[in-house]
């Protein structure tokens, strides 16, 4: 019988000037993933902010919109602070923010698409931080899973 082991990829980057001092109740759109080039099982999603304030809502939300072929994806805003059409957004989860130091919050994105990844993912971050995040330090990075046979 066969050993499937799951194997976490080599750590990528997307773009993360965008979320330097972004201000509060502001969505910012941190880049596309693509999955076919590797066809993962998953992708580990992990995402550094840092505050300038604990107050508010005490959080970043981090949100994503799939798309099966990489020209239309799900709808909801990208930009901009208008929140109508957020519940359009595919939730991947929140970042607490309860003092002003790094925080780090770590996401599945299978998770969030029900078990199986699109074509390409847009990462979405929106401020919900009552005051704008801090002029640098941020990140957003990500592993692609793929499983191996023994």
């Amino acid at each position: 019988m066969a050993t499937i082991t799951l194997v976490t990829g080599a750590i990528q980057t997307l773009t993360t000037a965008a979320l330097d001092s972004l201000a509060t109740v502001t969505y910012v759109s941190a880049g596309i993933i693509t999955h076919t080039t590797n066809d993962p099982l998953d992708v580990l999603l992990q995402v550094k902010v840092t505050p300038t304030a604990a107050t508010g809502n005490k959080q970043v939300v981090v949100f994503a919109q799939g798309s099966l072929d990489g020209t239309d994806f799900e709808s909801g805003p990208i930009s901009g602070t208008t929140t109508t059409d957020e519940p359009n957004l595919t939730f991947i989860g929140t970042i607490p923010c309860n003092t002003v130091a790094a925080q780090i919050g770590m996401f599945n994105l299978a998770a969030a698409f029900g078990g199986s990844l699109p074509q390409q993912t847009r990462i979405i971050i929106k401020n919900d931080t009552a005051a704008g995040l801090a002029a640098s330090g941020h990140y957003v990075k990500y592993s692609e899973v793929t499983g191996a046979s023994a």
